[in-house]
Order: structure tokens, then C-alpha cells, then sequence
């Protein structure tokens, strides 16, 4: 049977990705996002209603949302704030 040493921090490049911890995503709980979830809005450049059925907030702290145009048979599209109203 093989004894296996400890790793130490500068040998992490010699171990599996899969062994090594994933880096925390930043997440501000105190931060409000303009729309909610199931929130109605009307996209700006077509004027077209749609729902709200997701919310990211990427890096450089712009809100992504993920809206379902009313009646009509597409995929979600991905626009951003300023985008709907």
C-alpha cells in the first residue's frame, strides 16, 4: 500500500483539477436588481411584453436578466437592464 504525503501550497500545479477547491463567486446579498423574477417589462427595442424568468449580475456590476417574450414560441432571450423597462 502506498503512503501518500501531504501537499503543500506550492504543489498544487502537480494535483487534479478535479482535487482542487473552486474559487468562491462574489455575491452581495445587501445589492437590489432592478426586476424581479416573474416581474412583467416591455423590451425597448421592439416594444414586445415579455416576463422575467432570470437575473444575473456579471462582472463590472451589470444586472443580465433573462426574459420570455409573451406568446411567442422562441428561447429566453438574455438582455440587459437598460435594455427593457
Amino acid at each position: 500500500m502506498t503512503t501518500h504525503g501531504q501537499v503543500k501550497h506550492s504543489d498544487r500545479t502537480q494535483l487534479p483539477r478535479g482535487l482542487l477547491p473552486r474559487r468562491r463567486r462574489f455575491a452581495n446579498p445587501d445589492y437590489e436588481m432592478t426586476f424581479q423574477i416573474g416581474q412583467p417589462v416591455t423590451l425597448k427595442c421592439t416594444d414586445e411584453a415579455a416576463y422575467v424568468v432570470g437575473r444575473i449580475q456579471i462582472v463590472g456590476c451589470l444586472d443580465e436578466y433573462i426574459i420570455e417574450i409573451v406568446d411567442a414560441a422562441c428561447e429566453p432571450l438574455r438582455v440587459f437592464e437598460y435594455q427593457i423597462s
